[in-house]
């Protein structure tokens, strides 16, 4: 599996700033510690919908990388242009050799 781990994510968590108003702006920065991996990306499956008037597709993706202990579901993946929103993380065996992170990405 490690020989299959050729793509090159970013991780980034969300960052909510107040913005004066009683709201907050949010914005997306790479987490702190080697935000960075090489992970095995693979889609599983994809549909179509249409909300609002408007046709929104999504795709379904496994994301392999080393096991981490600071993965979350409130974090996303970036590759090159892409942007995965994840959705669950698994570690595989049980005794954190590697996650397997199911996420998703939609388009407009």
């Amino acid at each position: 599996m490690i020989s299959e781990m050729k793509r090159r994510i970013t991780l980034q968590e969300q960052v909510r700033t107040p913005d004066g108003g009683g709201g907050f702006t949010v914005t997306w920065q790479n987490i702190a510690t080697v935000p960075e991996v090489y992970a095995a990306i693979v889609p599983l499956s994809g549909a179509e919908q249409l909300r609002h008037h408007q046709l929104e597709a999504s795709v379904t993706h496994r994301i392999t990388l080393r096991y981490r202990s600071d993965v979350t579901t409130a974090m996303r993946i970036v590759h090159d242009t892409t942007v995965y929103h994840i959705t669950a993380v698994i570690d595989q065996d049980g005794l954190g050799t590697s996650l397997e992170i199911l996420a998703t990405v939609k388009t407009p």
